[in-house]
């Protein structure tokens, strides 16, 4: 099962680069988010969202890889439980509670770790939404770290753009808790 999800995971990690004007912006403490669905093809949706944290990059994914502690801090995740781990993989069972209109999803992730305190990738194997993946990318800076996330994901059906608003608001709201966990 593991061996099999590796060759999906390359494909979905393209680097990610930060222009010299976002800099500013993250250093005053901004979440950096943008869309990145009108270059994916139909009935896929992607967003970026970027942060600095005033951390450094091994505390950063210490916080990421303890998923079973995510609920503590991250409002949104209501459960996660590691169900199996070898291989550089976990696979998490995981409920996620995103935007007050929209019911709890239920997922099993299987969350690639070889590219440890660089890159954290991510897919769905079970459970809602048509498709879903994507990554965490630790990025030092200074003796600190700027943390972007990727996700894409194809839900399968009809979200409108006021729910789509709120889900982006929840990536901001998730990125500063990482943060506030990492800068303890």
């Amino acid at each position: 099962m593991f061996l099999s999800l590796s060759c999906l995971f390359s494909t979905s990690a393209n680097a990610i680069i930060i222009p010299s004007e976002e800099f500013d912006s993250l250093e005053r403490g901004n979440v950096i988010q943008k869309s990145l669905t009108a270059q994916l093809r139909a009935g896929l949706k992607g967003s970026e969202s970027k942060i600095l944290i005033n951390a450094p990059t091994r505390k950063v994914w210490n916080v990421l890889d303890d998923k079973e502690n995510l609920p503590k801090f991250i409002h949104q995740v209501k459960k996660a439980d590691i169900v199996e781990e070898k291989n550089e993989k976990q696979k998490v069972v995981t409920t996620v509670k995103l935007c007050d209109l929209l019911p709890s999803f239920n997922y099993i992730l299987v969350f690639d770790t070889s590219e440890k305190y660089r890159r954290m990738k991510f897919k769905k194997v079970g459970g809602a939404f048509k498709e879903l993946y994507g990554y965490f990318e630790i990025i030092p800076h200074e003796n600190k770290t700027i943390l972007a996330y990727r996700i894409y994901s194809d839900p399968g059906f009809y979200i409108p753009e006021f729910i789509g608003k709120a889900l982006r608001g929840d990536a901001t709201k998730i990125m500063r808790s990482i943060k506030t966990e990492a800068e303890k």
